[in-house]
């Protein structure tokens, strides 16, 4: 079985399996980057706003929707592999 987070050995016999597994974590960890860039955003626009500057406020705000997207890239790379690897989704 292929690893979610973490490179396997124990891959599927099939031809492009180890382009699957990269894509596969590429788009976990992305995944994982992408909440945390969320919450840490959402943290600065929201719940500590007063102990930062305007600037930094709004440079939250926009990077709170980057971060967002790149939860969906994750989610569309990740959901490939899997299709790749004939997982049903």
């Amino acid at each position: 079985m292929y690893s979610q987070f973490q490179f396997s050995e124990h891959l599927p016999a099939m031809p492009n399996a180890e382009n699957f597994q990269w894509l596969l974590l590429a788009g976990n960890w992305l995944m994982v980057l992408g909440l945390a860039g969320t919450v840490l955003s959402i943290e600065i626009c929201y719940v500590f706003a007063d102990h930062f500057s305007l600037m930094t406020q709004v440079m939250a705000h926009i990077s709170t929707l980057l971060a967002a997207t790149l939860i969906k890239f994750g989610y569309i790379m990740r959901c490939i592999a899997l299709k790749g690897f004939g997982e049903k989704l």
